[in-house]
């Protein structure tokens, strides 16, 4: 039986992005599958919960001279800024902290119909999705579609 409360509102899309090349074609594919069934998409990066890990991934060492507050501040703004240069008009962005799966598992069930990954690596690895894709798909409770690294 459909749920008719799910048909009087527009689907949503959760993209989880890394900012690689994967999970750029992971969100271009999204934004295709949106405009042809008219969702709304929202773009999420799963920073690391420390602020010394999120400096170091950053690749801003000089971020770890300043650290307190201070440092948390600026993570955060890069990390906005960064997601927001992803986005295209009409599409939310959202910043998540802790680890992908269980972070993009948790905010997947807020409502989405659908989670977008991006998938890496060659060979035998372009077959199956990543640690973090396969444990993503195995906690979620909405579908998960990963797309290929094409590569």
């Amino acid at each position: 039986m459909i749920d008719s409360r799910a048909m009087s509102r527009p689907l949503r899309f959760l993209v989880g992005v890394d900012f690689s090349p994967p999970s750029r074609r992971a969100l271009a594919a999204a934004r295709s599958l949106a405009e042809r069934s008219g969702a709304l998409l929202t773009i999420a990066h799963v920073r690391p919960f420390s602020d010394i890990r999120a400096a170091v991934a950053l690749e801003r060492g000089d971020l770890l001279k300043i650290g307190g507050r201070t440092m948390t501040s600026r993570i955060r703004e890069i990390y906005e800024q960064r997601l927001a240069a992803l986005a295209h008009e009409g599409e939310t962005t959202l910043l998540l902290t802790g680890a992908p799966d269980v972070a993009l598992g948790r905010q997947a069930k807020r409502g989405f119909d659908l989670l977008v990954l991006g998938r890496r690596g060659g060979g035998l690895r372009s077959v199956l999705p990543g640690s973090n894709a396969l444990r993503t798909m195995a906690g979620s409770r909405v579908p998960v579609l990963i797309v290929p690294s094409g590569g």
